[in-house]
């Protein structure tokens, strides 16, 4: 495949633009079901953008159904039905009834404090890095607040991968593009970001000294921050 029909990416929030420019590709029938897309760091070096800003995109697409990961295949372009891609253009919060919403937030009440206790358990010196390297770029990313809702899901995908449990992981890369958008309606403001950030970095501390008990509560406090948040953007939830 040529790499010619791949556009060059400036601006900030690079991982949208990069799913916007793919969806259109797809669309456009320039990227046909069954395509494999070049490889990650030739990708990349094409689009302009680091390699963490294509995964990203690559897990909203993977999301959509838009393409798919094969173990050691690379990532592929699925069969989509084209009188449907115009409904790959919204926000999903937006479509969503808002009851759906707090139903999400529902579950994620029910299974991250769970992640987090086995998180407390397994978690391995090489989870607990990772953890640290993604809290250390969110607080970075204080300085560029365009760019921290995409550190914020990595957290959440990289406590799941510290349980050990491969189902787990797959639950929260499915969930992730629902994440990011929800992110996106709760941390726009210059309170929540920081308090968000103490929150992480209280799950990370307990998970880090095996501290179970710790760890369970501190995600259960950073999901009922996120859910005040919700219902502080719907008020006509906290009526139901």
């Amino acid at each position: 495949m040529s790499n010619e029909i791949f556009s060059g990416l400036r601006n900030e929030r690079l991982y949208e633009k990069i799913v916007v420019q793919i969806r259109q590709l797809i669309q456009d029938g320039k990227l046909k079901p069954g395509d494999r897309l070049p490889g990650e760091r030739e990708l990349a070096q094409t689009l302009g953008c680091s390699r963490t800003s294509l995964r990203e995109a690559c897990r909203v697409l993977e999301s959509e159904g838009l393409i798919i990961s094969k173990p050691g295949g690379g990532r592929f372009i699925q069969h989509v039905d084209q009188n449907m891609m115009p409904g790959y253009r919204f926000n999903p919060i937006d479509m969503l009834e808002k009851t759906a919403i707090i139903y999400f937030l529902e579950a994620r009440e029910t299974l991250e404090p769970k992640i987090a206790e086995l998180a407390s358990q397994r978690a391995t010196a090489e989870n607990i890095e990772k953890l640290e390297q993604i809290l250390l770029k969110m607080e970075d990313q204080l300085k560029y607040p365009d760019e921290k809702v995409a550190a914020d899901s990595s957290f959440h995908l990289a406590l799941a991968e510290a349980t050990q449990n491969f189902v787990f992981v797959s639950m929260m890369e499915t969930n992730l593009n629902m994440i990011r958008q929800i992110r996106k309606q709760t941390l726009n403001s210059k309170e929540r970001y920081p308090q968000s950030l103490a929150e992480h970095r209280a799950i990370l501390e307990a998970v880090k000294h095996h501290k179970t008990s710790e760890a369970v509560e501190a995600t259960s406090i950073h999901l009922r921050h996120l859910r005040d948040n919700i219902l502080k953007n719907y008020p006509e939830q906290a009526e139901n």
